[in-house]
């Protein structure tokens, strides 16, 4: 229940303005407002459902696209998503930043939910049940994101009136937070149907989102004191529990063809739980990630770089705003099969193949392969001469199955085109840097997870497009599984969860792990291949920072998380493809910059909620 404490006069006004300001607007968003009562709204479960599907837009707080990946070296960005997240992995953070504390319009729309729905007089006692089950799940999911980033919350569960006294208090820790947010999916988990509608909860669903919600919950456990979670821990317990639910019962199937999952091949793949769904009817591409995922690209800028091929197509297909691409540091995490004991798969420059055929340290000659300013060369090879293999197929032949399905790398086919990136291809970085094209990678490689394949007549701005994101799926809860397993001390049961995903999305042989050290690695690699741009792999490196021990290098809870301080960098091939040269450097602003301080851990309250109402308060640890 809500905890009152004295009002003050100044936060209230602020608190009216902003959790209030939706209840002035038609719940169906028509003019003119008074032509529908909200008698009218809640007189029957259809009339309802008109509310309750709208307030579906809080699910937008955990989609993916470059989202929280662009605070790690997951991927490479400039202009707006640089700017959006340097802030962060930079270390420039401070008590004034808003990293979404206030959820109240979000929140009261659920309540008023569940208090109209409760009161109605049309609305027949078992459709009560399950749209007040369905109400929950959507407060839970708007306070998730609110504890994942912040840690407490304002927890309100009834509709405030303006006679209200609104001098409300954050909860006392991160773990009530989790508490009240837990409570709810339970809720939500009995009371919802089992019957599968796209883009809508069920039982599944907000299983699903148990099992994530449950991990951030325990590694936040007495914050900012270590986490103690015993085996047996009841949290720990219901994860598997409900994860197994969703396995076993759910209906939902592993998907083979790992891509078509994020793009028009098959959005609605059986493997998906929950997903956003947007029609071409009202979607542009300037409304979906691909905007800022896709280059723009001309003959004209090739031929200005002196690059090859040109592309076929007689109009531009490319005219979007690439900002960000994949790092070398995250596609080295694309296993390679090895030749000679294809039993096991390791990183493509580890494989037998690769040591047979390549000779390290070579001085590579800047006119095969130049340098920016202030790049500084950390490995290069090239090939010996009585190799047959080039880097090209040292790099994409036998590689997880992922890798095709999510990244456009140098020699593959995009939109028809071949598209090249090695020094003098039609798309590398050089161009960007040689000032023949700006919106190109950063990192020679470019993003085709999340792109969908049928937009038309070109890539630009305002053409229309259906697009979708995921937000939960069957194989992020055989992942979830495996991290609680492996939090339970069961290495068997991890590794056959870590198997799931890795076998069925990457055809790669299962992994032979055995240690928890081993499996910890093999599951940390995995979770970030098979869920980039999915909106987890910052929370996840987080909570295993939370963890520590073999979660995080060996170290202890609350340290520094390596990953975090990692500089990215980025990898050139000759125009030969015999010689390649992994370099680091600034790339664009500070992208070299990565600083870590304890207090990540969870963002700050902004200062300008505390100067009104001291109940928020005290600051998160650091701030």
């Amino acid at each position: 229940m809500i905890k009152y404490n004295k009002m003050k006069y100044s936060f209230p006004l602020l608190l009216l303005l902003l959790v209030f300001g939706a209840c002035n607007e038609d719940v169906l968003d028509t003019e003119p407002y008074d032509k529908i009562s909200e008698d009218v709204v809640w007189q029957n479960k259809a009339n309802a459902e008109t509310f309750i599907f709208s307030t579906y837009d809080l699910m937008y707080d955990l989609a993916g696209g470059p989202s929280s990946d662009a605070y790690t070296t997951n991927l490479l960005g400039f202009d707006d998503i640089y700017n959006g997240a340097a802030g962060v992995f930079n270390g420039r953070v401070d008590v004034f930043s808003d990293y979404g504390f206030n959820n109240w319009s979000e929140v009261r729309r659920c309540n008023l939910i569940i208090k109209k729905v409760s009161e109605s007089e049309g609305i027949a006692e078992s459709d009560k049940k399950e749209l007040i089950a369905e109400a929950k799940f959507l407060r839970a999911m708007s306070y998730f994101d609110v504890a994942r980033k912040i840690g407490r919350i304002v927890w309100i569960d009834e509709v405030l009136t303006p006679d209200d006294n609104l001098d409300l208090s954050s909860t006392a820790s991160t773990a009530e937070s989790y508490d009240y947010i837990l409570k709810d999916l339970e809720d939500a988990i009995q009371d919802l149907p089992e019957t599968k509608v796209s883009g809508r909860a069920n039982k599944y669903v907000a299983a699903a989102m148990y099992t994530e919600v449950g991990l951030q919950a325990l590694a936040y456990q007495n914050y900012p004191a270590s986490p103690s979670i015993d085996p047996g821990n009841p949290i720990l317990t219901k994860i598997i529990e409900y994860g197994n639910l969703v396995v076993d019962a759910g209906g939902y199937a592993m998907e083979a063809d790992y891509g078509s999952m994020f793009n028009d091949v098959n959005p609605y793949s059986s493997e998906i739980i929950f997903g956003i769904y947007r029609k071409s009817v009202n979607t542009y591409l300037n409304s979906t990630p691909m905007q800022l995922m896709a280059p723009n690209l001309s003959n004209n800028f090739i031929n200005q770089y002196g690059g090859s091929p040109l592309l076929t197509s007689s109009s531009q297909v490319f005219e979007a705003w690439l900002q960000h691409s994949p790092t070398q540091n995250f596609v080295d995490d694309y296993l390679v099969v090895d030749k000679n004991d294809p039993s096991k798969a390791v990183a493509w420059d580890e494989t037998s193949q690769y040591k047979d055929a390549v000779q390290e340290g070579v001085q590579i000659s800047e006119t095969d392969i130049p340098k920016a300013d202030g790049e500084t060369t950390i490995k290069s090879g090239k090939i010996k001469a009585e190799s047959q293999e080039s880097i090209w197929t040292l790099t994409n032949t036998n590689r997880d199955a992922r890798w095709q399905s999510s990244i456009v790398s140098d020699s593959t086919q995009y939109y028809g085109e071949l598209i090249t990136t090695n020094i003098l291809g039609n798309a590398p970085r050089w161009m960007k840097i040689n000032g023949n094209a700006y919106y190109l990678s950063l990192s020679n490689l470019y993003w085709r997870k999340g792109m969908y394949t049928n937009v038309s007549p070109t890539l630009l701005v305002g053409t229309p497009t259906d697009y979708h994101w995921v937000i939960t799926r069957l194989g992020r809860v055989n992942l979830n599984l495996a991290e609680a397993y492996l939090l339970k001390n069961d290495v068997q049961n991890a590794v056959s969860k870590i198997n799931t995903t890795r076998e069925t999305h990457g055809a790669l042989p299962p992994t032979t792990a055995s240690s928890a050290d081993e499996v910890w690695n093999d599951y940390k690699r995995e979770r970030r291949v098979d869920l980039v741009l999915e909106n987890d792999y910052y929370w996840s490196l987080l909570r295993w920072g939370r963890y520590g021990g073999a979660a995080n290098h060996g170290l202890g809870s609350n340290s520094q998380i390596p990953e975090l301080v990692d500089q990215p960098y980025v990898m050139d091939v000759s125009n030969d493809r015999d010689a390649f040269s992994i370099v680091k450097g600034q790339f664009f602003g500070a992208n070299d910059l990565r600083e870590f301080n304890v207090r990540r851990y969870l963002f700050p309250i902004a200062k300008s909620y505390l100067d009104r109402n001291s109940n928020f308060g005290p600051q998160n640890p650091g701030w």
